[in-house]
């Protein structure tokens, strides 16, 4: 059995000579029990707890290495949480978060939360998420468009393999936290962590130890209208070399300029501050070194397509079909 992931949730883009992947990198989706069935669910996800990992029936259970619960009863918040827990092929640790019962002022409440990074879990633990979900659908008040099901947030990534230090990002006037050991080990955060239109832009190459440039920049998406979320994107600014060469500047620009050009490429935000002749005498340089990235329409439509999936729990459109 193979699961075609990648062909439905990833999508390729060339731009500028480059090719970029889309995907979604988190997914969080939420939904409500059929009448008693949250009983069914609890039971067998105690199993999992107590005996999951031996379990020898389940096809899958092998590879299930660990189950984790928690029970918060604070208001607002879902009752009963666990953690399920994998190893991939190279003995690194996944897993993924699913609660049931939300402690609402009416008291409890027969819904779910479903929150896990597809990039990962879909491909490495494909065929036992298959399992999962259909006997979460099977429990689940599933019924066309009802809003029985609800997808509350995704994270969109788009991978750009070039260096981290070839990435720049206007902030605007948004809150902008900052981790840095050196140009190319930096992580950046622009908004508020958790909310619609948090970025977050990081060497992605470095973090799973690809021996390769590549950057991620990845935004937190809570509504799904291309032309409301696309002003996340257009303070990106990608630069076509990694640095300048002086030498291709020319003999236009004295050496002032020549530094000023460079400290531009940097932190383009800084341009708006310059005088109208500065601006007029650096624009063309910067517009042949610095390219700004625009959030493709078709690319954005094709994630969000997959996304779409959860809304009827198609098992086929989440996992992809079998091989």
């Amino acid at each position: 059995m193979s699961l075609d992931y990648f062909g439905q949730s990833m999508y390729r883009e060339d731009w500028n000579g480059l090719e970029l992947v889309y995907s979604c990198d988190k997914i969080v989706v939420t939904g409500k029990f059929a009448f008693g069935r949250d009983t069914e669910m609890l039971c067998y996800l105690d199993k999992l707890y107590h005996y999951g990992p031996v379990v020898r029936e389940l096809p899958w259970g092998f590879e299930l290495q660990n189950v984790k619960f928690y029970e918060r009863v604070s208001l607002m918040c879902y009752r009963n949480n666990f953690v399920l827990e994998f190893y991939d092929e190279n003995k690194d640790k996944l897993s993924f978060y699913f609660a049931i019962g939300y402690n609402d002022n009416s008291g409890y409440c027969n819904k779910w939360k479903l929150e896990f990074n597809p990039n990962k879990i879909l491909t490495n633990c494909g065929v036992w998420m298959r399992e999962f979900l259909c006997k979460l659908k099977g429990c689940t008040v599933v019924d066309g468009y009802r809003n029985s099901l609800e997808v509350k947030e995704i994270d969109l990534a788009i991978d750009f393999p070039v260096a981290r230090d070839c990435v720049l990002y206007d902030k605007g006037s948004r809150l902008h936290k900052m981790y840095m050991l050196s140009l190319l080990n930096r992580t950046d955060y622009y908004g508020e962590a958790q909310k619609h239109g948090c970025t977050k832009i990081y060497n992605k190459g470095l973090e799973a130890g690809i021996d390769r440039d590549l950057t991620r920049l990845e935004v937190t998406l809570q509504l799904w209208d291309y032309h409301s979320v696309r002003q996340y994107f257009e303070g990106l600014r990608v630069l076509r070399h990694g640095q300048m060469a002086i030498g291709e500047l020319g003999n236009g620009l004295n050496q002032t300029d020549k530094v000023l050009l460079e400290l531009l490429n940097m932190h383009p935000e800084y341009y708006s501050r310059l005088g109208r002749d500065k601006k007029a005498k650096l624009k063309p340089y910067l517009e042949d070194f610095v390219q700004p990235f625009t959030l493709g329409l078709k690319a954005f439509n094709h994630v969000c397509g997959w996304v779409g999936w959860w809304r009827t729990m198609s098992i086929g459109g989440i996992c992809g079909v079998d091989g």
